[in-house]
C-alpha cells in the first residue's frame, strides 16, 4: 500500500470527521463515529502491517533510526508539517494573522470529550498549563498540595516556585502499583490544610496509570481541587475529562497526538474557573476593561489565551488531530497496545535476570520502563543502543529510578520491535 492508496483509504474517514467537527457544538465523543470507518482491520496479518507501514511513511523520521522515544518529542505527520508552514508562508504575505480558533477548541475538545470548545485554553506546553493552575488558585502560607515521587518537573517546578513565593507546603506521596493501597495513601495525606492535588494521569516514568477517576471522587468529596498532568494520554489512549471527574487537565500536542512543537491545552472545569485567576494577562482575555480600572475577564477558559498567540502552531495541531481520526483514535490504541505486548513479551524472553519491567502490567500503553539489573548503567545502556543500533530511548533518572524508558507509537512496526530486542541482546551480550 503507497501513500496515494492510503490517502484514497482515509479520505472518507477525513470528510466525516470534519462533518462531526461541523455539526457538533463540542466535538464531541470522536471514538464511536471512527469505528465503522472504511480502512483495513488492525491484525497481523500481512495486509495489516502493510497498512501501517503506509502510515509510516507519512512521517520524516530516518529509516536507519529506531525511533522508541515518542514520548518525549512525537513526530509529525508531513502533512502537519506542510500546513504549518503553508500558514506561515500565508501571514507573512498577507499580514493575516488571524484563524477560526473555535474550530481548533472544539477539536481539541472532542479529543479528551471536554463540554465544550469554552473549556480549552491555548498554552504552549503542559508546564505552561500546570503554572496557570497553581499560579491562580488561593493558596495561603501553610496551605498544601500533594503530588507524586515520580512528577515530570513541569508538574513539580511550578508546585515548588509558589512554595518559595507564597510559603505553601508540597507534599510528596510514593506511587506503589496497588491502586487501592495507592488510594489510601492519598486520603491519609489530605488535611483540613489540602487545597489541590496535583498528579499526573500517567506516569513519565514508568508509564503507571494512576485511578484518576478515583482520585477526583476523593478530591471533591474532602473540598480539594484535583489537577491532572496528562501529557501523555491523549493520542495514546482515549481521554474523557468528564468521565475522570477532573478540575483541570493539562495536555501538549507536541507528543502522542504528534502536532507542532509548542502548542498545549489545558481543560478548565466548569464549577473550577472562577477559582483560577489568571496570573499573566494581556489582549483578549476580557469582556471589558476601562480607564478608570475595571476588568471583566471572558466567561471561558480562554481567559487564561493572552497576547499575540503563532495560529499556524495552533493549526497544525488541528491539522494532526484530523490525521489521528482519519485512522480514528480506536484503531490506535489498539495498534499501540499490540506492539507494546508484542515488546513486552520479547523482552520477557530474554530477560534471564539481567533486567525487570518497572512498569505496571495492567498499564498496557505506549510505555515501557525496564531496571537493568547488570552492572550497565541506564546511560551506558542507551548510549550503546543509540550508537551502536541506532536505537533512540530515554533514560529515567526521575526520583533516583536510573532506569530506561521505550516509547512505541503507530509508526513503530512489529520489524521495528524485533529489531529492537535484537539490539537489547546484542547490547547485553
Amino acid at each position: 500500500m503507497n501513500r496515494r492508496t492510503f490517502i484514497q483509504l482515509t479520505a472518507a474517514s477525513a470528510a466525516a470527521s470534519t462533518l462531526l467537527l461541523r455539526e457538533s457544538a463540542v466535538a464531541g465523543s470522536v471514538y464511536a463515529a471512527e469505528m465503522d470507518l472504511a480502512t483495513p482491520s488492525l491484525s497481523e496479518t500481512n495486509e495489516g502491517e502493510k497498512y501501517w507501514e503506509s502510515i509510516r511513511e507519512e512521517f520524516p523520521i530516518v529509516h536507519d533510526q529506531l525511533y522508541l522515544n515518542n514520548g518525549t518529542m512525537g513526530p509529525s505527520p508531513r502533512e502537519v508539517t506542510e500546513r504549518v508552514t503553508k500558514r506561515i508562508q500565508h501571514v507573512d504575505s498577507t499580514g493575516d494573522y488571524g484563524g477560526d480558533h473555535e474550530a481548533i477548541k472544539r477539536a481539541i475538545a472532542g479529543v479528551i470529550n471536554a463540554e465544550s470548545a469554552d473549556r480549552i485554553a491555548y498554552t504552549h506546553n503542559v508546564s505552561e498549563a500546570i503554572s496557570i493552575v497553581s499560579s491562580g488558585i488561593d493558596m495561603r502560607v501553610g496551605d498544601e498540595v500533594i503530588l507524586t515521587d515520580q512528577e515530570h518537573a513541569g508538574n513539580a517546578i511550578p508546585w515548588l516556585a509558589r512554595k518559595k513565593r507564597d510559603g505553601i507546603e508540597v507534599k510528596f506521596v510514593t506511587l506503589v502499583p496497588n491502586d487501592d493501597e495507592l488510594m489510601q495513601r492519598f486520603s491519609d495525606a489530605i488535611t483540613p490544610r489540602t487545597r489541590a492535588i496535583s498528579v499526573p494521569h500517567l506516569t513519565c516514568t514508568t508509564g503507571q496509570l494512576l485511578p484518576i477517576k478515583r482520585l477526583s471522587a476523593l478530591a471533591r468529596e474532602k473540598g480539594v481541587w484535583l489537577l491532572a498532568d496528562g501529557a501523555h494520554p491523549p493520542g495514546m489512549l482515549r481521554t474523557d475529562v468528564q468521565e475522570l471527574g477532573v478540575h483541570a487537565y493539562a495536555s501538549c500536542g507536541h507528543k502522542w497526538l504528534c502536532g507542532p512543537k509548542g502548542v498545549g491545552f489545558l481543560y478548565i472545569a466548569p464549577d473550577f474557573q472562577d477559582h483560577v485567576i489568571p496570573t499573566w494577562a494581556g489582549g483578549e482575555v476580557d469582556k471589558h476593561w476601562d480607564y478608570q480600572g475595571n476588568l471583566d475577564f471572558l466567561d471561558t477558559a480562554s481567559r487564561y489565551d493572552f497576547a499575540t498567540q503563532n495560529f499556524a502552531l495552533y493549526d497544525g495541531l488541528l491539522g494532526a488531530i484530523q490525521f489521528m481520526q482519519k485512522i480514528g483514535f480506536e484503531k490506535i490504541e489498539k495498534r499501540i497496545q499490540h506492539l507494546t505486548t508484542m515488546l513486552r513479551t520479547g523482552l520477557q524472553s530474554i530477560s534471564n535476570g539481567r533486567f525487570h519491567f518497572l512498569t505496571p502490567a495492567t498499564s498496557v500503553t505506549g510505555i515501557t520502563t525496564l531496571k537493568l539489573d547488570n552492572k550497565l548503567s541506564c546511560q551506558d545502556f542507551a548510549n550503546e543502543l543509540m550508537g551502536k543500533h541506532k536505537v533512540r530511548t530515554r533514560v529515567v533518572h526521575e526520583s533516583g529510578l536510573n532506569a530506561n524508558r521505550l516509547s512505541n507509537h503507530i509508526y513503530t512496526s512489529e520489524a521495528d520491535i524485533q529489531a529492537f530486542l535484537d539490539a537489547v541482546k546484542d547490547v547485553l551480550g
